[in-house]
């Protein structure tokens, strides 16, 4: 799977709960960035993404699925599900859908089938899994903590608060990180 396939993949998802949110956005650039995709790369994606669902009326699952079968469609369906990507690059894949679900607060049920979808399909063991969704609610769970701290009045103890909170995020999505980049799937 190369990069515009993945970026192709993750904005897919991104529609498929009828809403992009800002964080959802923001998420993207950052994963497109990593990606070493740039702006126009972006905006072609986003075109070809809308195009897909417009035109050819399927939504993330259904692309998805139709991507699993060996005679999938090319062009802008195809978005290189069974390419060449390692188990590591696949949990990587994972990951970052999982993240993208729960950027806005709220991993909806399009998102949730298209992670169980690929979960089973590329066999991603039930324990990285489950790792995966408990660091990504552990995260959603410091957000809210960091939105509450964040109505404080401004005193140095908020900032230390809140300083606090973004170590503890970074610090619990390094530790999924690691366990992907350590594992042998």
């Amino acid at each position: 799977m190369n990069h515009r396939q993945q970026a192709k993949l993750y904005y897919l998802y991104m529609m498929s709960d009828g809403d992009i949110s800002d964080n959802e956005k923001r998420l993207f650039g950052t994963i497109c960035k990593k990606l070493q995709l740039d702006a126009d790369d972006k905006k072609h994606i986003m075109a070809e993404c809308k195009e897909i669902t417009d035109q050819e009326g399927l939504n993330c699952i259904e692309v998805i699925r139709k991507n699993a079968k060996e005679s999938y469609v090319f062009g802008a369906l195809d978005i290189g599900l069974t390419g060449y990507a390692s188990d590591k690059d696949k949990a990587v894949i994972l990951w970052n859908l999982i993240n993208l679900g729960y950027s806005d607060a709220l991993f909806s049920s399009q998102e949730k089938e298209t992670v169980d979808f690929l979960r089973e399909y590329w066999q991603i063991p039930e324990f990285l899994y489950s790792e995966m969704m408990d660091v990504a609610e552990t995260c959603l769970a410091l957000e809210m903590y960091k939105q509450w701290v964040d109505t404080l009045p401004e005193t140095e103890d908020k900032l230390k608060k809140l300083d606090q909170i973004k170590k503890d995020i970074k610090l619990t999505q390094e530790t999924i990180e690691t366990t992907i980049s350590e594992i042998a799937l």
